[in-house]
């Protein structure tokens, strides 16, 4: 038994070290034009996307991942001491010494705390402005699943820090960043050889990130166990890994794998179980299942036999897609895949459930692994940069109501340099603070009720964007109303949420939702919408000409019929050829919603020419029967059903639907789900809508009452085959912990055809 045991981890630690070395082999010959498509098993440098001019690199990447230091001393590198946000590889350090770590120590070994495919290392080297040369020069970096045997150490010359406060990951002297392509890992160690001339070795951060597949089709998926952050604990425990995280295989990325006989890889319950759960982190097309039963020659009797498979969006709703016989492990180092489900028609979800019927007579149920491969068509998953972008420890530090806008006027403008992109950001509640980076606590709170950003250069980028918002004490917003007007609630005045915004003929265009102070459970009410307006001069917004244009008459909002309300300003879409829209109209479209009572909100239209736009009389209603109207209609034609406040309309750039409009919601209002539908028409009816992605993002941070809203696309931020999404995270909490109240980031594309 023990030498079987010695054997097999023998066996597991040498394919450890050749899928991680072989991702960056020692003294390879330089080439001009190196391919840095990760191979199976080859896990290669990352190059730095700042060194790569003139060329669209799209590099998937996964969700960080929480480390510690085994050596107490060393915490800063991993508590996002001097880090300018959470969970981020776009985020800054500061230079201040205290924020980092110097050490006669040469090792730092960090523990994940359950066995992981791991992905990018980002490094941040030591940055005190004056003491730069205690930076790590030349290190090895290894892995291990168990701390005491280790893979084979991989070489590497980290960047010198430039001592700069409010510094980029430094990463690779060669500007490339170092992958491990999916190796095996729970621990990670840095050795230094050398450093840049110092008498200490110092580190400022390091972030590790999880494996991400190329999403094409054939490829594996990668996926874990369900991790819910529950009472202050996760609910994934370390073993729960070991039956999706590919240890054991002899390459995960291919459904013919070999799987070995170590208990250690392989995972077991109590026979009496309900199930196993598998999370793919996305909405994803599958295109087979691959399982490998429990492989321990003492307990084949453990292996799973009889099962039900069933899909879901959400983890709640199951779709049972078959009932299969597992065969029985043989007990082998080397066990060929159990059973491959090929599925002959379209099977998409977020997690796959294997609910347990029988067992081959033991005592515990379990399987060696499980992989799903990705098959052709929509998919739907995390952006996780631009969701990083949000996440800041000083000043603006989160919002709601996000809408954007490219200050050329133009969603979609592919042959324009990137360069000289600019795009704008408008959100309404916004939290400002200074955030604890290792407890996440905020401090020093205030809310304006609106704010911006511009972005430079259409790439997330924390050194690009520059966040507007009054200093505490000021007005209480950026757009606010002309004068003073009360509020309902004696005390208060009238303020701005801010609905879509768009540019055109040299003006940039906010709808502007009047928010009154009322005293009901909510203690908000909107009872009208206006228009700001600023001119755009020399490609930037002139913040000193905001201009507020009212609607007196009711045009874009009426709240006086409770039974059938109505507001515009959710959307907006331009049909105009100064726009870029294919095959344009002329006309602005602007969307909002019908409160119907007992009925839920109704989406609905209105129209105006460009030039007409200030003029709140020119706007054209479609009535009931689809007819353009000048008054508004006692009855609307309603587009969808069960929509949010603010959605948004699109058109497609791309594939079979080109030239198509696309609705993206949260369906009802306060929900995870979010749908999307096709229409023929900027005006017609969107109806057999799709559930795109169901997100879990309230049961993976702390607080209570969490909830999501208002989800939405975003063309501004999208490239031609994708398009991203945005929603909005809140609770009761969100004074609290500065990883509630802001906005996350999905991306709507295609599985790109393999080979």
């Amino acid at each position: 038994m023990e030498h079987r045991r010695i054997l097999a981890a023998a066996i597991a630690v040498v394919m450890l070290a050749s899928a991680f070395t072989a991702c960056r082999p020692k003294d390879e010959p330089a080439v001009e034009e190196p391919d840095h498509t990760p191979q199976p098993g080859v896990p290669a440098q990352t190059p730095d996307p700042e060194e790569q001019e003139g060329i669209t690199m799209i590099q998937e990447i996964g969700s960080m991942i929480p480390l510690t230091a085994l050596d107490e001393d060393q915490a800063k590198i991993v508590n996002d001491s001097g880090m300018s946000g959470t969970g981020g590889r776009i985020h800054l350090h500061s230079n201040r010494a205290a924020d980092m770590i110097k050490d006669l120590k040469k090792t730092f070994v960090f523990d994940i705390g359950h066995t992981e495919k791991l992905g990018q290392l980002w490094v941040w080297n030591y940055n005190a402005s004056d003491r730069t040369s205690n930076g790590l020069k030349d290190v090895l970096i290894s892995l291990s699943e168990d701390g005491e045997s280790w893979s084979e150490p991989t070489a590497y010359t980290l960047r010198c820090a430039d001592g700069e406060n409010n510094s980029k990951a430094t990463n690779l002297e060669d500007g490339s960043v170092v992958d491990f392509c999916g190796a095996n890992g729970r621990y990670l160690k840095i050795e230094a050889l050398s450093n840049y001339g110092g008498d200490w070795f110092g580190l400022s951060e390091i972030r590790l990130f999880r494996y991400k597949q190329p999403i094409t089709e054939g490829a594996y998926i990668s996926a874990s166990p369900l991790e819910r952050f529950i009472n202050g604990k996760w609910s994934a425990l370390p073993e729960h890994y070991e039956f999706v995280n590919g240890s054991g295989l002899d390459d995960f990325r291919s459904s013919e794998a070999k799987h070995d006989n170590l208990p250690e890889h392989m995972f077991s319950q109590k026979a009496t179980a309900i199930d196993f759960i598998v999370d793919l982190k996305g909405e994803y097309p599958l295109s087979k299942l691959v399982l490998w039963n429990y492989n321990d020659p003492e307990h084949l009797d453990w292996g799973l036999q009889k099962f039900r498979l069933k899909i879901s969006d959400d983890c709640s709703s199951w779709k049972t897609i078959g009932t299969y016989t597992l065969p029985q492990g043989d007990g082998s180092a080397a066990l060929a895949p159990s059973l491959s489900v090929a599925f002959a028609e379209e099977v998409r979800g977020h997690y796959i459930q294997i609910e347990i019927m029988s067992n081959y007579g033991g005592s515990r149920v379990g399987l060696s692994e499980i992989s799903a491969f990705l098959g052709s068509g929509w998919f739907c998953d995390e952006v996780p940069d631009y969701s990083a972008l949000f996440s800041c420890y000083s000043g603006w530090t989160g919002a709601d109501g996000i809408y954007t806008v490219n200050l050329d006027g133009k969603d979609y403008d592919f042959d324009r340099d990137p360069s000289q992109k600019k795009t704008f950001f408008i959100f309404s509640d916004t939290i400002v603070s200074t955030v604890d980076p290792i407890t996440k606590l905020r401090s020093g709170v205030y809310m304006p009720n609106n704010t911006n950003a511009v972005l430079t250069g259409g790439e997330p980028d924390c050194t690009k964007i520059l966040f507007n918002y009054p200093k505490q004490g000021e007005a209480g917003a950026i757009i606010t109303p002309s004068s003073p007007i009360p509020a309902t609630k004696a005390g208060k005045l009238i303020y701005y949420w801010l609905g879509d915004t768009f540019v055109s003929g040299g003006f940039l265009y906010v709808f502007a939702l009047r928010i009154d102070s009322v005293n009901t459970v909510f203690g908000f009410e909107q009872i009208g919408v206006d228009l700001a307006r600023y001119r755009i001069v020399n490609g930037e917004v002139d913040p000193g000409s905001l201009e507020i244009i009212e609607d007196l008459r009711s045009r874009l909002c009426d709240v006086s019929d409770p039974k059938s309300e109505f507001y515009f300003g959710g959307a907006v879409f331009q049909s105009t050829q100064a726009a870029g829209a294919l095959d344009p109209d002329g006309y602005v479209y602007i969307y909002g919603y019908n409160d119907v009572e007992n009925a839920g909100r109704k989406l609905i239209v209105s129209r105006v020419l460009p030039e007409n736009i200030e003029n709140f009389s020119e706007y054209e209603y479609l009535d009931a029967d689809g007819n353009w109207v000048g008054e508004v209609p006692a009855k609307f034609r309603h587009l969808a059903d069960d929509v949010a406040p603010e959605i948004s309309i699109s058109q497609i750039q791309d594939g079979p639907y080109l030239g198509k409009f696309l609705l993206i919601n949260t369906h009802i209002t306060n929900t995870p789900v979010i749908k999307a539908s096709v229409s023929d028409l900027p005006y017609g009816v969107f109806d057999n809508k799709t559930t795109v992605f169901v997100h879990d993002t309230c049961l993976v941070i702390p607080g209570s009452g969490n909830n999501t809203y208002n989800a939405k696309a975003h063309p501004a931020l999208s490239g031609r085959d994708e398009i991203i999404i945005s929603y909005n995270v809140n609770g009761n909490d969100c004074f609290k912990y500065a990883d509630i109240y802001r906005p996350r980031f999905l991306r709507l594309a295609t599985v790109k055809s393999g080979g």
